[in-house]
């Protein structure tokens, strides 16, 4: 019998001390990155943030929060962590970061909470790869309450050649374009040219001989004329 007491003391206990949130309480955490693309040795930063934070327990906002950072640690290597305005920075260990705001009053606004600096590894695959939150919970000064949607975003590992060979493309391309831009040119300077020899005065044509043979005669006619001419006056 006095076990079963005790027993039901202890449930009574466990249930008068556990921590209750209003169902309705909820929020969201987001992940944005500065750069989508990175190559080998390059430096990136994600930014974690809140938003659409509505609690109606505790103190109605978020004060506190701790946090699992997932990443794929064979491509990208932790460097900092660093709070902003309103929050302290997190402490950092193994994936886990835990921190809440400098002046222990709770948000209600969305917002940036911390930024987190990873290197992309000198051996690092080449492709997409994943950056998240999970398990992020906030605390209200009160019950802790699990973010209703914890974020994420990509980051794409591109080769150091990569730029490069892009330039290299752009630059033949617009080379090439300039050829023929040339040729198109000459070929329109060839067509104009032969147009305007089409109008020239021919030379060179064999003449008619029938013209030609007037033409002689005229010119005996008046050497004749001219001799004729001349007998008259030595008479």
């Amino acid at each position: 019998m006095k076990k079963t007491i005790s027993i039901i003391l202890m449930i009574l206990l466990m249930v008068c001390t556990a921590k209750v949130h209003a169902a309705s309480d909820s929020f969201h955490t987001t992940l944005t990155i500065n750069n989508s693309q990175a190559k080998r040795g390059d430096t990136i930063t994600v930014t974690i943030g809140l938003k659409d934070i509505a609690i109606e327990s505790g103190e109605k906002g978020i004060g506190a929060y701790t946090a699992e950072v997932r990443f794929d640690s064979s491509v990208l290597e932790y460097v900092s962590v660093n709070g902003t305005d309103k929050w302290e920075a997190p402490l950092y260990q193994d994936g886990f970061i835990t921190s809440n705001t400098k002046d222990a009053k709770v948000v209600t606004t969305t917002q940036s909470i911390a930024t987190i600096t990873f290197k992309v590894k000198e051996k690092a695959k080449l492709g997409e790869t994943s950056i998240a939150l999970r398990n992020f919970s906030g605390s209200t000064a009160g019950p802790d309450i699990l973010a209703s949607s914890n974020g994420s975003t990509k980051l794409t590992i591109i080769d150091h050649n990569s730029s490069n060979s892009n330039s290299n493309s752009n630059n033949m391309n617009s080379i090439n374009g300039k050829k023929d831009n040339l040729a198109n040119q000459k070929v329109q300077e060839n067509l104009t040219a032969k147009s305007d020899l089409s109008t020239l005065p021919k030379t060179g044509e064999k003449q008619n001989p029938i013209v030609m043979i007037l033409y002689i005669l005229i010119g005996l006619s008046i050497i004749g004329v001219i001799g004729v001419v001349y007998l008259l006056k030595k008479r």
